[in-house]
């Protein structure tokens, strides 16, 4: 991973003044504007009541669940999942920004630019494929009810030459060598290089910065001995297991306010483009390989809600099975939407329409049903043997769930089918191996009594705000903390209690009620230990971002403000 020193420091704060990261943040997330500070659904992990702020002041944003944090350049990293250097090209590229190429690692700039190089090969055969879409290729497409327009927005082309790219390149300066590591052409063992979309509908493959990365070809032919399908080989910027197919179609959508209440997950091109195509615009696909963290985190991006639709044979079902685990590990509400036997997303959606499909989305099972009565299929429940093993299976998977009231929903349904009666299925819930306790559950978080003591003495007036950045780790303190040192002359009556959520109001109330002479009389010590707290804390993100970097003035400077808070809080 290249290090920020690479970078000249006065780019690096130039490009940071010019990414507003209110401005980049709202590309991804809907802000609202409350005392000091914006607030959001954190990106990053799920939840109902917003915990993300972004102090536009100090350009910089922490979430108050998960501890997430930090300023423009790690918004960008974390949320499109690309290293530093990436980050701030794309910050660049945003802000019409030109990047100093003087200090930057020569052994980078070779890298940037072949990656760039390869990208632009990619990108011009797209544009030769798409104008070079036949009567023939045409017809099947739209035979298969892909429209003209679908074929523009997923810029659908084809190859029907076996030479005919490569004189296009080469004529626009391409050379051999960089368009077969783009992956554009292949080399037979006889030394012939050819197109290796040849004779094949181009369906192009981009990532997540709309770029063209590769493609997928399909056959025209029916001969048995040619593949369907065909992939872009793997390079410098294709690897087929880290692809999301359709994203770029889906954030033009998110950004034309499409319905992003619930994301739609696939198995292939053709199933996302039909779907898109019958008015489900809210749909990716994984490519065809086993689904895995990098794509839940993808989709994730774009909504916390997923509706898995594999194929209704066996094979789709057991790959749904994997992907269930690994999407509601990441924190994410997983259901799963059931085809029929032997059919798949394109072929429902063909065949009997949007309305039945959607009919299957609000049918959609939640994921523990999906697999129960998965298992309940599978299982042999006619002997004791049977049920045994089912009982066994049935208690691994409902202890993923832990120990919540959700549980008791389906004890009933799998003490029926086992014959063991209910507490007999709860001992087998306590005896689940640990290891299957894999579901990403949120920490509890004791109550910081400090905080409230603080908070609650700046709420009822009894001490001034004198300190504007003084730091809540709690996020609901934080929002009200912001609320206050907005107003000039602060008063209770400031407040609009219907502003927030019921929890909330709850938790106000309770602070209020704290007695003036015990707010009086805790608040100088509690005031004392939250200025302590945060200067550890600061301390420990200095010490980070030393390590960080190899910068020696960057360095000098964190040393500087660590010997400088430590002589503050000791004094």
């Amino acid at each position: 991973m290249q290090k920020a020193g690479f970078f000249p420091r006065e780019f690096l704060d130039e490009l940071k003044i010019a990414s507003n990261i209110i401005t980049v943040a709202s590309r991804y997330m809907p802000l609202r504007a409350r005392g000091r500070q914006h607030w959001g659904l954190c990106p990053f992990h799920h939840e109902k009541t917003p915990s993300f702020a972004i102090n536009e002041q100090q350009q910089y944003f922490k979430c108050f669940g998960c501890g997430e944090s930090g300023n423009v350049i790690t918004l960008v990293r974390q949320l499109e999942s690309v290293d530093f250097n990436e980050a701030v090209e794309l910050l660049a590229k945003w802000a019409n920004i030109t990047i100093p190429t003087a200090k930057i690692d020569p052994e980078y700039l070779v890298k940037r630019k072949k990656k760039e190089r390869t990208l632009d090969v990619l990108e011009e055969a797209r544009k030769f494929y798409y104008t070079n879409l036949g009567k023939d290729a045409r017809a099947y497409l739209n035979n298969r009810g892909i429209t003209d327009e679908l074929i523009e927005k997923f810029s659908l082309g084809e190859s029907n030459t076996w030479e005919g790219v490569l004189d296009h390149l080469k004529k626009r300066g391409f050379t051999e060598p960089e368009i077969i590591d783009a992956g554009v052409a292949s080399k037979s063992e006889r030394g012939k290089v050819y197109d290796a979309m040849a004779e094949r509908i181009t369906f192009p493959i981009f990532d997540i910065f709309g770029n063209c990365i590769g493609f997928t070809g399909r056959t025209l032919s029916n001969e048995k001995s040619v593949a369907k399908y065909r992939n872009t080989a793997q390079t410098a910027v294709f690897d087929k297991s880290s692809i999301v197919y359709g994203v770029d179609v889906l954030k033009r959508e998110k950004r034309s306010g499409g319905d992003m209440a619930g994301l739609i997950v696939v198995e292939g091109n053709v199933d996302v483009i039909s779907l898109v195509g019958a008015g489900f615009t809210n749909t990716l696909a994984s490519m065809g390989t086993a689904l895995t963290q990098f794509h839940a985190r993808i989709f994730s991006r774009f909504s916390p809600n997923i509706y898995l639709c594999f194929d209704g044979d066996d094979s789709g079902q057991k790959a749904a099975l994997r992907a269930v685990d690994i999407l509601a590990g990441e924190g994410l509400n997983v259901r799963v939407i059931e085809l029929p036997k032997d059919t798949d997303p394109d072929s429902f959606v063909t065949k009997n329409g949007k309305d039945a499909f959607e009919k299957l989305v609000r049918n959609a099972k939640p994921y523990i049903d999906f697999k129960l009565d998965y298992l309940e299929k599978i299982s042999n429940l006619d002997d004791n043997i049977g049920k045994a093993e089912y009982l066994k299976r049935a208690g691994t998977i409902l202890s993923t769930l832990g120990n919540t009231p959700e549980v008791e929903l389906y004890l009933a349904k799998v003490s029926k089918l086992s014959g063991v009666s209910i507490d007999g299925v709860k001992r087998t819930l306590g005896s689940a191996p640990d290891k299957q306790l894999h579901v990403a559950r949120p920490e509890v978080k004791l109550s910081n009594n400090a905080e409230r003591m603080v908070i609650a003495t700046f709420l009822n007036g009894i001490e001034k705000i004198t300190d504007i950045n003084l730091q809540f780790s709690t996020r609901l303190y934080a929002e009200l903390y912001g609320i206050m040192s907005d107003c000039r002359e602060w008063r209770l009556g400031n407040l609009e209690l219907d502003d927030f959520a019921e929890e909330d109001r709850k938790t106000i109330i309770e602070i209020l009620e704290l007695t003036h002479d015990e707010l009086k009389r805790n608040f100088p010590n509690a005031f004392k230990q939250m200025k302590k707290s945060h200067a550890s804390k600061r301390i420990t993100e200095l010490q980070r971002l030393y390590d960080a970097t190899d910068d020696l003035k960057v360095r000098a400077e964190y040393s500087k403000e660590i010997a400088k808070i430590l002589k503050e809080k000791h004094a």
